[in-house]
């Protein structure tokens, strides 16, 4: 009787895993490919699935925000890369040809943003206002400061790169969100869209890539699968998607 049970375990497991196998394949294969053909992004339907309720399963979309409306090559001293940096956070994007992602009617009932004017103007140029916004400071990006150094002329790259890299080791912090902050800010933004997801089996974020790179990590941790379109070039997505316990339904 034990080596009955034992021998149902192991099928039962060998089941599932492949099932689900075929499933992760699937839906990977059809957002790729639509990326691939320049098609823009969109949640997957029942119909799509083997077989499993669209209602079943829980989807969420990720969006970095488009080009700044800006110039971000050339040398800045230390003076010009502060006045860069509050710009950075003060314009919208270029306008753009393809739409990063394609809803029909009733898919959300809100699409989220951060409070930074980069991601609700790359919402706001993607559905003209067919879909309401709701801009949370809890998808702000990591914030930022310009580290004390000689006020001399660099690669515009230095002062950013070399800021944060201060940053994230635990220096050049005063006056803003510590690293820890922030990382625990990006875990809670994860159960938002966890929450949200999970109560109508899709939501849809317009943020930021050092943010989005840590929701991606949490919602992981949460037990979604993902796939990466571009995902920290502007306009690039992340897919996310995971199969409702049967108790949650």
């Amino acid at each position: 009787m034990i080596r009955t049970a034992i021998t149902f375990y192991f099928i039962l497991i060998v089941f599932l895993t492949f099932g689900q196998g075929k499933l992760e394949r699937e839906i990977k294969e059809m957002q790729l490919e639509r990326f691939d053909d320049e098609i823009c992004l969109d949640f997957v339907r029942g119909r799509d699935f083997s077989g499993i309720d669209e209602k079943s399963i829980q989807q969420i979309i990720i969006i970095r925000h488009g080009e700044p409306a800006m110039n971000k090559k050339g040398w800045r001293n230390r003076d010009e890369a502060i006045r860069y940096t509050r710009m950075y956070d003060s314009v919208g994007v270029y306008d753009f040809e393809q739409e990063p992602i394609c809803l029909r009617e009733n898919d959300v009932d809100t699409v989220f943003t951060s409070l930074l004017p980069r991601a609700i103007d790359t919402a706001e140029k993607t559905f003209q206002g067919s879909v309401p916004l709701n801009s949370m400071r809890l998808f702000n990006e990591f914030e930022r400061k310009i580290i004390k150094f000689p006020n001399v002329k660099l690669p515009g790259k230095f002062w950013s790169i070399t800021s944060r890299a201060v940053w994230v080791i635990g220096f050049n912090r005063r006056g803003i969100e510590s690293f820890s902050d922030a990382k625990s800010r990006s875990r809670a933004a994860a159960r938002f869209l966890d929450k949200k997801s999970g109560k109508n089996g899709k939501a849809l974020l317009f943020s930021h890539g050092f943010l989005n790179k840590y929701i991606k990590r949490y919602l992981k941790k949460m037990g979604y699968r993902s796939v990466s379109l571009n995902g920290q070039k502007y306009l690039g997505a992340y897919y996310f998607y995971k199969i409702k316990d049967k108790n949650e339904n």
